[in-house]
């Protein structure tokens, strides 16, 4: 999964609009399988895609943001993989637009993914990526009206490693964007912005095949629950009149439920001040594995065909 900054950059776009078997693959160090989180990128690159990631959310307490976000990853070598994706997007009671509901496409993008480290015996991994939004891609009062450049940091760290059992099953995760717009009205403005967050998991079936077989069975030997927080800022002095971007905070809490050839995962998200929302929101995710479902052809990376 190559998706972000996603909701960050989702949260604050919207804020301006309206005022059983075990993984496989994936995201691997050693014998930790880091989960793909709602809020925030793992580390891995693989074959994937998001059919889709959804959220809800209320910027002000009054209209609701609904935002579908669909992704397809594909990796190039073992360790590089690209991935092109767009949100669908639907406002109810937009008070910047006559309190009217409408929708529409945000701007399409591209990204380049590479794992540049992993250490099996840590249960550590980390990725860079560099990802393109093309602005008038998308609906008129959706799209952004300028390109956009994103350099992204990833990193996962297991427990594995600490010799004290009740901790071993953790594992945390962390990104951390850095967006430019490039081209359009705020081409060289302070529209950049940092956004990021950090992952704090807990994987069931690492608990039983590395530390202690408890005995659980069905949906929740394969369940992680996890909290995550996400956060976005403005980077710069402002170039646009009557612009302000606050910093934003938003915690979701929720669980993963991983399969050998697909995930679910469902968060609520908790908004810690006004800039990322007034309301209690929700999250939820189908995310398909390739390199399971189709090893030979659609999961092997391109290097290998």
């Amino acid at each position: 999964m190559f998706r972000r900054p996603r909701q960050a950059a989702l949260c604050g776009a919207l804020l301006l609009a309206l005022p059983v078997p075990q993984a496989l693959a994936h995201a691997v160090a050693g014998a930790r399988v880091f989960v793909n989180t709602d809020l925030i990128d793992d580390p891995g690159v693989g074959d994937e895609a998001n059919l889709p990631l959804i959220s809800v959310q209320s910027p002000d307490a009054n209209s609701t943001a609904t935002t579908a976000n669909f992704e397809f990853d594909k990796t190039i070598t073992p360790h590089l993989g690209f991935g092109i994706g767009d949100d669908l997007n639907w406002i109810t009671h937009d008070a910047n637009d006559g309190n009217k509901t409408h929708g529409g496409l945000g701007d399409l993008y591209t990204q380049l993914k590479y794992n540049w480290i992993t250490l099996p015996q840590h249960e550590f991994m980390s990725s860079v990526q560099v990802s393109q939004a093309f602005g008038r891609t998308g609906t008129t009062g959706f799209e952004s009206g300028y390109d956009t450049t994103t350099v992204s940091g990833y990193f996962g760290k297991g427990f594995g490693d600490i010799p004290w059992a009740p901790i071993r099953p953790f594992a945390i995760t962390g990104e951390l964007d850095y967006s430019i717009p490039n081209t359009g009205p705020s081409a060289g403005g302070g529209i950049t912005t940092w956004s990021g967050g950090l992952s704090l998991q807990y994987s069931i079936p690492y608990l039983q095949a590395q530390v202690k077989d408890i005995g659980l069975r069905g949906v929740l030997a394969q369940l992680t629950p996890l909290a995550e927080l996400s956060w976005s800022s403005a980077a710069g002095s402002t170039a646009l009149p009557g612009f302000s971007q606050p910093t934003s905070y938003l915690l979701g809490t929720g669980a993963v439920w991983t399969g050998t050839d697909y995930a679910v995962s469902a968060e609520v998200l908790w908004p810690l001040n006004g800039a990322a929302g007034h309301t209690i929101g929700a999250i939820a995710q189908l995310h398909l594995y390739f390199d399971d479902l189709l090893p030979n052809t659609l999961g092997k990376p391109i290097s290998e065909w």
